[in-house]
């Protein structure tokens, strides 16, 4: 690094050279570098899993300030039924080629409806619902991963 010509200064002087040593990153800086650049590379496989993570939070952040957000869940909870329904309706050959993945998916939107209007009401830390989540995760996660693998 070279720092301009001070002032005051006689001129021939030698410039003022400044050395900086390199500071070697810490155990848990490296080991945090690592995961990041893992999960970097791997972020398609574990979408779900992470919007599941910030959903939680969201969640979690709703029962708190606005707790009557369970009413509006709660009637949105029967939404991916009744698309569903009229998905049968207006495009049957869509329905037709995939009948049960587009059931499966009705289905598991519907329960995460549902346990969103459950935590909000209950809160996050309810064990039962807690328990809920985890299922619903891992759920999604495996249908990710095997829609993934039929394309």
């Amino acid at each position: 690094m070279r720092i301009p010509r001070q002032r005051g200064l006689r001129p021939h002087a030698a410039p003022v050279v400044v050395l900086v040593p390199e500071e070697r990153p810490s155990l848990t800086s490296r080991a945090a570098w690592a995961v990041g650049r893992w999960l970097w590379r791997h972020r398609t496989v574990w979408a779900p899993s992470g919007i599941a993570v910030g959903v939680f939070a969201a969640v979690a952040a709703v029962h708190v300030i606005a707790p009557w957000m369970v009413w509006v869940l709660a009637a949105t909870t029967l939404t991916p039924a009744a698309g569903l329904w009229w998905c049968r309706r207006k495009y049957p050959e869509v329905f037709a080629q995939r009948p049960a993945r587009l059931a499966a998916l009705a289905a598991l939107a519907t329960a995460a409806l549902g346990w969103a209007a459950g935590t909000v009401h209950f809160g996050p830390l309810t064990v039962p619902l807690a328990w809920v989540w985890l299922l619903l995760t891992a759920t999604a996660q495996v249908f990710w991963l095997v829609v993934r693998r039929s394309h």
